[in-house]
């Protein structure tokens, strides 16, 4: 049975009209009822030098760097991280990678990550001016990262977030990957992108840049764009990494052909911020 409203319950709809209709409170606005300001779009970056090393001392910054000590238990790696293989020369950071037994591992090498010292989020540039190691099992990123990450062991929730900008397998020195990651463990997600050069890229110096934004990821190779990525853009304040991994599951292991020592030079690294955006 279907029951019609009486006249009691008509009487307390039209209050609640009045009153949704401001019958209540008086409006200070004339009841005209305004809009918030619309979002600027957004405007060509300008890009303003934040930080940088351009590495022309003796020793490595210790206000920028964390210098890695300890072995490696991510990805099968087979290197002990030693700041012994972390060094300036020639107004360059340079990386080694031996053929050399600490502990248990027989592979010794250098990385040095920017942890809590130094974050970089949307809205930063990110060059670097690279020299990258190369044989069989040989693994050089300039890369960033969550910032909770430690380098030695697995991130648990902290990662993604991820942006690799220098990626390259030994094996094949002459192509660099360039991918972002998103989401959360155990469901992570990646894009990649790759470019491959004419030589290799160990046997000079190049240039390496990412721009990253809220929309999109672009990235650059001796000042060409080289990719863009605008689904799933990464997000979340991350640390930079630079370091060289013996072994391990993106290019397998050393093998005869691999030469030791391998050396990962870096000449500069300069972080910017774009100026012209809100983020």
């Amino acid at each position: 049975m279907i029951h019609k409203p009486g006249f009691l319950a008509l009487r307390i709809f039209a209050v609640i009209v009045a009153v949704a209709c401001g019958g209540g409170a008086p409006s200070n606005n004339g009841g005209v009822t305004t809009s918030p300001p619309p979002i600027p779009p957004a405007r060509q970056a300008k890009w303003a030098l934040a930080w940088s090393d351009e590495f022309d001392g003796t020793t490595v910054n210790q206000s920028n760097w964390i210098v890695q000590d300890g072995a490696v238990n991510v990805n099968g790696e087979l290197e002990y991280y030693t700041p012994s293989d972390v060094y300036l020369e020639a107004g360059s950071l340079v990386l080694e990678s031996e053929l050399r037994t600490i502990g248990a591992r027989r592979f010794t090498s250098g990385e040095v990550r920017t942890g809590n010292l130094r974050k970089v989020d949307w809205g930063s540039a990110v060059e670097w001016r690279t020299q990258a190691p190369s044989g069989k099992g040989i693994w050089p990123a300039n890369w960033m990262v969550g910032w909770q990450c430690d380098g030695l062991n697995p991130c648990s929730t902290d990662w993604p977030p991820e942006i690799d900008v220098l990626e390259i397998r030994g094996s094949a020195p002459s192509v660099n990957l360039m991918t972002h990651w998103w989401g959360s463990p155990p469901n992570q997600q990646h894009e990649t992108s790759q470019y491959d050069a004419v030589t290799s890229l160990a046997d000079t110096y190049h240039t390496y840049r990412v721009e990253w934004f809220r929309d999109s990821v672009v990235w650059y190779m001796d000042g060409v764009q080289r990719a863009k990525h605008t689904q799933n853009v990464t997000a979340g304040a991350m640390q930079l990494v630079m370091n060289t991994a013996v072994g391990g599951l993106f290019d397998g292991n050393p093998d005869q052909t691999t030469v030791f020592p391998q050396y990962h030079r870096i000449d500069y690294l300069r972080v910017y911020r774009d100026t012209a955006n809100v983020y």
